[in-house]
């Protein structure tokens, strides 16, 4: 006999709720949750290891990861109401609580599964004619490099690219590469909220409204966004943004979610089209319904989004704004360790930087036998540290990308420090 509270339960809609909702609904899972949101943020990392790349795929806590296994007992214990009635709701759940943290409205949001596929959502959806252009930095993620070159080719469109250096770089600096690479045949942009590899925040409140103003349409990858930074993307007036959550949202993997300003939402579809998107139905826009459903699928970890906000949240008094000032500080700190320890003197201002920072790495890189540089290699085999060391392609032959999450503290970097002195000489 399951020992899980009953699916489903009473409840009258709000009336100012703007998607329509039915008398009868699944209990929302953040009330299924609510005695376990104060609980102490259990992350499982592998015992003695020193995790130091939260950026590539976060960690999900145990309470989190407990919110998507009931999730997963309700789709096994009846798939067809899951898929047909309850999906729903659960989705409007996911967006409620992803409007407030994000700053957009909720009929707004699209659940999909990563960055990656919301960044190629909307170029597949893009218009786009030979000859026509999008800006670009050279320090954009290596899948959305690829999706741009299949889409080109496929358009003849082509790329304009601005150039930013590492690690020397300034707010300035930035905004002038980026606005001095515009073309007339500049149709739109597309640029990271937080580079990748070298994990500069770009000072988009600054640059877009230059974007705007030249009448090309913002595409924003955010995929290090959520979790990491107070997002308000409406204020920003980015026309779309794309992001994962399970990086620093800690969600479970499979979670993230594109923004569609409403002027471009007509004719804007998944990448997959399901057996219910000819249907039209006047309490639901097609924005919605497309991208709820896209076929059978476990859509538990985007489901799971409340509980990973509300969670974290309370995790320190100050809920998300200490912990974005926490992670900031820890990475800050753990940086000037690391680079005293190589006599580095460069670094990006504190403005662009978040929880994460990119430290260029001395020496010849060369091919690890695991990961993408021998000094990675060495230093999980011979020392438990899990850091990546990459190169930022034709920008920079080496760098290291350090994290800071909540199960940091200033002693994985005193030991990455003391690693790197005996790796490095």
């Amino acid at each position: 006999m399951s020992t899980h509270p009953s699916p489903t339960t009473a409840e009258t809609p709000t009336p100012t709720d703007p998607i329509a909702q039915s008398a009868q609904r699944p209990t929302p899972i953040l009330e299924v949750f609510k005695d376990r949101l104060g609980e102490t943020a259990d992350f499982p990392v592998r015992e003695g290891l020193t995790q130091l790349n939260n950026g590539s795929y976060g960690c999900a806590p145990v309470v989190v990861r407990a919110a998507q296994e009931y999730l997963q007992q309700q789709l096994e214990g009846d798939a067809v109401r899951f898929f047909k009635r309850d999906l729903e709701f659960y989705s409007d759940d996911a967006r409620r609580a992803l409007s407030e943290f994000v700053g957009a409205p909720l009929t707004d949001l699209a659940l999909v599964p990563n960055g990656t596929f919301a960044v190629s959502t909307i170029l597949a959806n893009l218009d786009l004619n030979p000859g026509d252009e999008i800006l670009i930095t050279d320090h954009e993620y290596m899948a959305t490099m690829n999706e741009l070159e299949r889409v080109c080719k496929r358009s003849g469109a082509s790329l304009s690219i601005a150039k930013l250096p590492f690690p020397e770089i300034t707010e300035d600096l930035a905004v002038e590469r980026i606005l001095g690479a515009i073309t007339p045949k500049t149709r739109y942009a597309l640029l990271s909220h937080i580079a990748s590899a070298s994990a500069y925040i770009l000072p988009l409140e600054r640059i877009i409204p230059e974007l705007k103003a030249k009448g090309i349409k913002v595409i924003i990858d955010g995929a290090h966004a959520p979790g990491q930074l107070k997002l308000n993307i409406t204020q920003l007036g980015c026309d779309w943004y794309a992001a994962s959550c399970h990086k620093w949202l800690a969600t479970p993997k499979g979670t993230g979610f594109v923004y569609a300003h409403p002027d471009v939402q007509k004719d804007f579809k998944p990448l997959a089209l399901s057996c219910r998107v000819h249907e039209n139905r006047i309490d639901r826009a097609p924005f919605l319904c497309d991208f709820d459903y896209v076929g059978t699928n476990d859509y538990s970890a985007n489901l799971s989004i409340p509980v990973a906000i509300a969670h974290l949240g309370a995790q320190l008094q100050g809920g998300w704004d200490a912990l974005y000032q926490r992670n900031h500080d820890l990475v800050m700190q753990g940086a000037s360790i690391v680079r005293d320890a190589l006599g580095i003197t460069t670094a990006p201002p504190e403005s662009m930087t978040g929880s994460m920072v990119s430290i260029p790495i001395p020496g010849t890189p060369t091919k690890g036998t695991i990961y993408d540089d021998s000094l990675w290699d060495a230093l999980y085999a011979k020392h438990n540290i899990q850091v990546p060391v990459w190169a930022i392609p034709n920008v920079h032959p080496r760098a290291m990308r350090i994290s800071a999450q909540l199960f940091n503290t200033i002693e994985d970097y005193e030991k990455l420090a003391k690693a790197l002195k005996a790796e490095l000489g």
